[in-house]
């Protein structure tokens, strides 16, 4: 990653944590969780996790960052090397359906997808509008294109990146408040400052 870009993500994600966006969202039916068990985490027993798998094409190769403790346990994400991923697909990597798109003026153009059991996943700083691909109700699968890797809002630094959460509640709407540590294909990734320079998307 280069330097200057780290600095100033760095920098907007500070924004981001004291902005504590709270996203409203709406709440949806969708696909049922079939992977993990049930486990404690926060006020409640969270119901059995999705097998998610990376939003992006099979055996393609990305480096995850988490950043400082007011953004771990999101994800930013750019392709292997940072050798540019503006443009590059933004896919679902578990079924549900679309809960909300909208843009917000740090976050640029959002997606939140439920996905069933209290579990959904959040996808900022889009490139093309909102609602370009999907909208509000739409069913998907692993692997519907939802959009593409962007820079858009105030806090994305102007980095063309793809911030990524998973969020977990078991009554009412999950909000930043509301996220967890992100697995992809039952591997945790998460910690304050830890960095994955080579994870392969096993969304096939």
């Amino acid at each position: 990653m280069h330097t200057t870009h780290a600095a100033r993500h760095r920098k907007a994600a500070v924004v981001l944590a004291a902005g504590a966006l709270a996203l409203p969202l709406g709440i949806e039916s969708g696909g049922r969780a079939t992977a993990a068990p049930a486990s404690a985490q926060g006020d409640v027993v969270t119901a059995a996790k999705p097998r998610f798998q990376m939003p992006f094409a099979c055996d393609t190769h990305w480096r995850l960052d988490t950043y400082d403790s007011g953004h771990n346990p999101a994800l930013d994400i750019v392709v292997k090397g940072n050798t540019g991923s503006s443009g590059k697909n933004v896919l679902t990597g578990y079924k549900g359906k679309v809960a909300r798109t909208f843009w917000d003026r740090g976050a640029g153009n959002v997606i939140i997808i439920n996905h069933g059991s209290g579990w959904y996943t959040a996808y900022y700083h889009l490139r093309d509008k909102h609602d370009k691909y999907v909208q509000k109700g739409d069913s998907v699968t692993a692997g519907t294109r939802i959009g593409h890797i962007g820079a858009t809002g105030a806090n994305s630094g102007g980095w063309a990146h793809l911030h990524y959460e998973q969020r977990y509640k078991s009554n009412g709407i999950p909000t930043e408040a509301d996220r967890k540590p992100v697995h992809f294909n039952g591997k945790q990734y998460t910690g304050t400052g830890s960095t994955w320079t080579d994870v392969v998307s096993k969304n096939c």
